[in-house]
């Protein structure tokens, strides 16, 4: 089965739960100040992009992401579907999607999206 599928199934989104204007140190590009209940849309995997390169700083970024969430102060709304490899060379890479209830494999087809 083949689906269109939003550009936005490349980003990740979160969002501050903890009831106040909070600043979140660890979201790129530099610290990211969110309001309460505000979301925050970045490009790839929360953990790529809280990491770095410096491996010092990587490791202050994840403590400080795992106790906003242990917290309850961030919420992860949304993050890229894994792409899953068949070892039939034939097949093309499929992605994880959920329809309701319902968890796919579908063959992903990437088109722009206008909401970010």
């Amino acid at each position: 089965m083949s689906r269109t599928l939003h550009a936005t199934l490349l980003y990740t989104t979160v969002k501050n739960t903890s009831g106040a204007r909070k600043k979140f140190t660890f979201l790129p590009p530099h610290g990211k100040e969110l309001a309460a209940g505000e979301e925050y849309v970045l490009f790839g995997s929360l953990h790529d992009a809280v990491c770095g390169a410096d491996r010092a700083v990587a490791r202050r970024n994840i403590l400080a992401l795992e106790k906003a969430l242990q917290n309850g102060d961030l919420t992860v709304v949304h993050t890229p579907s894994p792409v899953l490899e068949s070892k039939i060379a034939a097949q093309a890479p499929k992605v994880l999607t959920l329809d309701n209830t319902n968890q796919l494999t579908t063959t992903p087809s990437y088109v722009p999206s206008e909401e970010l």
